[in-house]
């Protein structure tokens, strides 16, 4: 087995117990974390495709879903705190 899909399984396994614990989860603030936790595991996975593919698109998609993704929470986070 190649390293790089043992950290694949590894990062897949990490969504899913995220998703697990966004669905059993009441609290928002908690489902804002793992939504958190959830777009940086989907941000990993992304780049470690790109590296095993060796495509810099790929990791061109990587850096703006990121940044996309750290805009988002942070909009989550404000309506959480006081509404927007």
């Amino acid at each position: 087995m190649n390293i790089n899909m043992f950290v694949l399984i590894i990062l897949l396994i990490g969504a899913v117990l995220a998703l697990l614990r966004m669905i059993f989860s009441r609290n928002s603030s908690t489902k804002a974390i793992v939504l958190d936790v959830l777009t940086t595991l989907v941000t990993a996975v992304i780049a470690l495709l790109a590296l095993i593919f060796e495509s810099a698109f790929l990791l061109d998609i990587a850096l703006v879903y990121a940044i996309l993704s750290f805009a988002a929470v942070l909009v989550v986070a404000r309506y959480l705190e006081r509404g927007i």
